[in-house]
């Protein structure tokens, strides 16, 4: 039984997000949040599996209780479900630590698939927000096969030795290859921006 938080300030709102989830097979919901402190609180304290989050709440923002939890722990995935369709809005989360994306007017067809994708350790993202994404990611068209591999295992937080040893290359090939994607993505030299990048756009590795 997959346990399950739904944080969100709205009652109503809250109530029939509710009802959608409750419908997931074999999900229990464990706890409900009406702002960021709560929401904080009672994730330490039922440590679900997964959490419902909503950006914008009192006393503390959904992204901010994402990335206090992240450094704590990363047993619990977080599912940001939010009105804000946003490009920027989606960078956010991603970098908080967000495993999905969902706009409010979610399915439960789209919340199973979701569900299905955080059990398989992939990341999910609502198809109104894809097709803005998809439009902003031209550039993904222009990295080889080989170095977005060394994008999905940076992310997968390998050294350039574990890298190297599992594309059958120098370390000096890696960084050679990190160096062409920075530039490719006219990204600042730094091994920062880089994993923040991938991080955000992960999505389409």
């Amino acid at each position: 039984m997959i346990k399950l938080l739904l944080a969100d300030d709205h009652p109503i709102l809250r109530k029939g997000l509710h009802f959608l989830i409750a419908q997931l097979p074999d999900t229990m919901i464990v706890a409900e949040a009406e702002d960021g402190k709560d929401a904080l609180d009672k994730i330490r304290h039922y440590k679900p599996d997964v959490a419902f989050m909503d950006i914008t709440m009192p006393c503390m923002s959904g992204l901010e209780v994402i990335k206090t939890i992240k450094k704590e722990t990363s047993k619990t995935d977080f599912v940001v479900l939010t009105m804000h369709d946003g490009i920027e809005y989606y960078r956010k989360a991603m970098d908080a630590g967000a495993n999905a994306y969902l706009s409010k007017n979610v399915t439960v067809e789209e919340l199973m698939a979701c569900m299905e994708a955080l059990q398989e350790g992939r990341t999910y993202v609502s198809d109104s927000v894809l097709k803005k994404l998809n439009s902003t990611t031209s550039e993904l068209h222009n990295l080889t096969s080989r170095e977005i591999e060394v994008l999905r295992l940076l992310i997968g937080g390998k050294t350039n030795r574990e890298i190297a040893e599992a594309l059958f290359c120098s370390e000096k090939n890696v960084e050679k290859i990190k160096t062409n994607v920075r530039k490719k993505l006219d990204l600042p030299s730094s091994y920062g921006a880089l994993l923040s990048w991938a991080i955000r756009n992960r999505v389409f590795l």
